[in-house]
C-alpha cells in the first residue's frame, strides 16, 4: 500500500527542514565557540591548585601564569614550569 501523495510532500518538507536545522546549528557551534582553556585557565592565576599530570604525579602550588603550551606554578620547592600537554587536570585547593 502506497503513502498519500500529499503525506509523501509533507515527510520531504519535514525532511529537508531538518537538514537546514542542523546546517544552522553547526554554523552557530562554529560562529560562538565555547570558552578555551586561556580562559578557564585564568580564573586560577594567583590561586593555590593541584595539578595531576598524566605520568601520575601530582603538583601543588600556586599558578602564577600560562601561555599556549606552558603553566608556571610556584610550589614549595620553587617555581616550575609544566608543559600543558602533559596536564590531566587543575584542580583548585582553595
Amino acid at each position: 500500500v502506497g503513502m498519500p501523495p500529499a503525506l509523501k510532500i509533507f515527510e520531504d518538507a519535514i525532511s529537508e527542514l531538518k537538514k537546514q536545522v542542523e546546517g544552522i546549528r553547526k554554523k552557530l557551534k562554529a560562529a560562538i565557540p565555547g570558552p578555551g582553556s586561556a580562559d578557564i585557565l585564568n580564573r586560577y592565576v594567583g590561586k593555590k591548585v593541584a595539578i595531576a599530570l598524566r605520568s601520575g604525579q601530582t603538583v601543588a602550588g600556586t599558578l602564577l601564569e600560562h601561555d599556549r603550551y606552558n603553566c608556571l606554578v610556584e610550589t614549595e620547592q620553587g617555581p616550575v614550569v609544566l608543559l600543558k600537554h602533559a596536564v590531566d587536570t587543575i584542580t583548585p585547593t582553595e
